[in-house]
C-alpha cells in the first residue's frame, strides 16, 4: 500500500506533530485569559499554532472564527501527512478522513430539522471542498432530506441515508438513525482496508483503536438514552448502536439495553470488562472519562508506534481530542466558568 520510504516519513512526521501538542502548562496559561482574543493572542504567539494564525489580528476575532481557524490546523495537520501517500481514493489514510465529511452531512441534517438549511452555507468548511468525494457548495444548497440524498447520490452515503428516509414529505429526519448509518458505513469500510491491507501487529493495533472508538461511542450513546429517555424500548436502542462489540459480550449487552435507569446501566457495566478502565466514582462522568480512554490509548500507541498507519491513526484521535481542548476552554472563558472547573473538563 506504501512504500516504506513513505511510510517511515509518514510515521515520523506524526511523532514530531504531536511532540508539538499543548502542555497542561499551556493549557493553563490558556484558562488563565480573560477573552476569547487574549486565548487567541497567546496561541499566535506562544504555541505550535504560530503558523497558522499569523495573519490573525486577535483583538478582532471572535469565538466561531477562532474555532474554524484550528478545525482548519487540523486538517492541514492531516494533508501534510497524507501527502506522502501515494495511493488511491482507496487509501486507509483518505478514507479515515471520511469521519470529516459526515461531521458535514450531519450538521445539514440538523439544520434541515431545525427549519434553517440555508445557514449551511456560512458554516462548511470550505478549505476541504477540493478534497471532498462530494461538493459542500452542493449540499449548501439542499432544502430537504431528498436534496441531500441527490448531492451524495455517487457516495457511499446515499444509500446508507436511503433506509432513514420517511414515506411521509417534511417529517422530522431521524438524526441519530443517519448518525448510527453513516458511522456504521464508515467503521465497516476501514474494518475492510485495515484486513485486505494489514498484517499482525499493524492489524491487531489498527483494530483496537476503532473497535475501542466504536464501543465508548455505543456507551455513550446507551448511557444518554437512559438517562434522557429511559423509556426507550431496548430493541429501539440497539438499533441507535454501531455494530462492533469487543470488551462486551452479547448476553451483557443485552443486559445493559434492558437496564431501566442510567443509575442501573452503570451498576451493570462496573460489572463488565470495562471495569477496570473506570474508577468507582468516574461513572458519574462516562463522557469525560470516555475520551480519556481513547487519549490514553492513542499516546500509547503514537508513543510505541513502529508502523504508518497506527502512528497516523493515534496522532489524529490525539489531534482531535486537542482541538475540544481548546475548545472547552474558550466556551469556559467566554462564558465566565471557574479555572478549577475548566481545567476538571479537559482530558489531559
Amino acid at each position: 500500500m506504501l512504500t516504506a520510504l513513505s511510510s517511515k516519513a509518514i510515521m515520523t512526521k506524526a511523532k514530531a506533530m504531536y511532540s508539538r501538542h499543548l502542555t497542561p502548562e499551556q493549557y493553563r496559561e490558556m484558562i488563565n485569559r480573560r477573552s476569547v482574543p487574549e486565548i487567541a493572542a497567546y496561541l499566535k504567539e506562544e504555541t505550535a499554532y504560530q503558523e497558522l494564525l499569523s495573519a490573525v489580528q486577535p483583538t478582532s476575532v471572535h469565538r466561531g472564527q477562532l474555532e474554524s481557524m484550528l478545525r482548519k490546523a487540523r486538517y492541514n495537520q492531516y494533508a501534510r501527512l497524507i501527502h506522502y501517500d501515494s495511493a488511491t481514493a482507496g487509501s486507509y489514510y483518505r478514507q479515515l478522513m471520511g469521519e470529516t465529511e459526515i461531521e458535514q452531512i450531519l450538521e445539514m441534517v440538523r439544520l434541515i430539522n431545525a427549519g434553517h438549511p440555508e445557514l449551511y452555507v456560512t458554516r462548511y468548511p470550505a478549505f476541504l471542498e477540493h478534497s471532498a468525494s462530494f461538493s459542500f457548495a452542493a449540499l449548501a444548497k439542499a432544502h430537504s432530506f431528498q436534496d441531500v440524498l441527490q448531492v451524495l447520490e455517487r457516495t457511499p452515503y446515499a444509500e446508507e441515508l436511503r433506509a432513514c428516509q420517511s414515506s411521509n414529505t417534511g417529517e422530522r429526519i431521524d438524526y441519530t438513525a443517519c448518525e448510527a448509518a453513516l458511522l456504521t458505513g464508515y467503521y465497516e469500510r476501514l474494518e475492510k482496508i485495515i484486513d485486505r491491507y494489514f498484517r499482525g501487529r499493524v492489524r491487531q493495533q489498527l483494530h483496537e483503536l476503532l473497535q475501542t472508538r466504536v464501543e465508548l461511542y455505543n456507551i455513550r450513546c446507551i448511557y444518554r438514552v437512559k438517562k434522557f429517555f429511559p423509556d426507550t424500548n431496548p430493541e429501539r436502542l440497539r438499533g441507535m448502536l454501531l455494530p462492533s462489540w469487543k470488551r462486551v459480550r452479547g448476553s451483557e449487552l443485552d443486559a445493559l439495553l434492558s437496564a431501566q435507569t442510567a443509575g442501573q446501566f452503570l451498576s451493570l457495566l462496573n460489572q463488565s470488562r470495562y471495569a477496570k478502565y473506570f474508577g468507582e466514582d468516574d461513572f458519574l462522568f462516562i463522557e469525560y472519562k470516555a475520551d480519556c480512554i481513547s487519549y490514553h490509548l492513542a499516546r500509547r500507541y503514537l508513543h510505541f508506534a513502529s508502523d504508518a498507519p497506527t502512528a497516523f491513526t493515534a496522532f489524529m484521535i490525539l489531534s482531535e481530542l486537542e482541538l475540544d481542548n481548546i475548545t472547552t476552554i474558550i466556551e469556559g472563558v467566554r462564558y465566565g466558568v471557574s479555572a478549577e472547573e475548566i481545567t476538571s473538563m479537559l482530558v489531559l
